[in-house]
C-alpha cells in the first residue's frame, strides 16, 4: 500500500495527507484535560499504550517542548522508506491534542523522521 500511495503523490502531500489523519485520530480520541505537560503525557500514554503504539515523553528545552515518540508501528506497516511522510500521523496527532489543550499558535514540526523502531521526534513551538 505504501509502495502504491509513494507512486502516485509526491512526498509532501502523503505527508500532509498523514498529518490530516493523525488530526483526525486525535479528534476521535481527546485526550482529559490537564495543566500540565506531565499530565497530558500521561494521558497520552494511556492512549497509546492501550493501542500498543509505544510511548511518547515531553521534555522542555530551549527551543520549546520537545516530544519523542517510541515504538510506534509505523515503520512495520509503511516500511522505513516511507518514513518521511509515514511520521506525518504522529504530528498531525499532537498538534491536534496541544491544540484541545490550550496550545493554539504553536505548531508541531518533524524533528526527526521515524527509524526502523518506530520512534520520531518533534518540537512544539511557536509557528514559523
Amino acid at each position: 500500500m505504501s509502495a502504491e500511495f509513494a507512486e502516485v503523490l509526491p512526498e509532501t502531500q502523503l505527508q500532509e495527507l498523514m498529518a490530516r489523519i493523525g488530526t483526525r485520530f486525535a479528534l476521535a480520541n481527546a485526550l482529559p484535560s490537564s495543566d500540565t505537560a506531565a499530565g497530558l503525557q500521561d494521558a497520552m500514554n494511556q492512549l497509546w499504550r492501550g493501542l500498543d503504539w509505544g510511548y511518547v515523553q515531553l521534555e522542555q528545552s530551549a527551543d520549546g517542548l520537545e516530544i519523542t515518540h517510541h515504538y510506534s508501528p509505523l515503520a512495520a506497516a509503511f516500511g522505513q522508506g516511507h518514513m518521511e511522510w509515514a511520521t506525518g500521523f504522529l504530528q498531525g496527532a499532537y498538534q491536534q491534542w496541544f491544540e484541545m489543550a490550550g496550545a493554539a499558535g504553536l505548531e508541531v514540526r518533524i524533528t526527526q523522521s521515524g527509524d526502523a523502531w518506530g520512534s520520531a521526534g518533534f518540537l512544539l513551538s511557536p509557528a514559523a
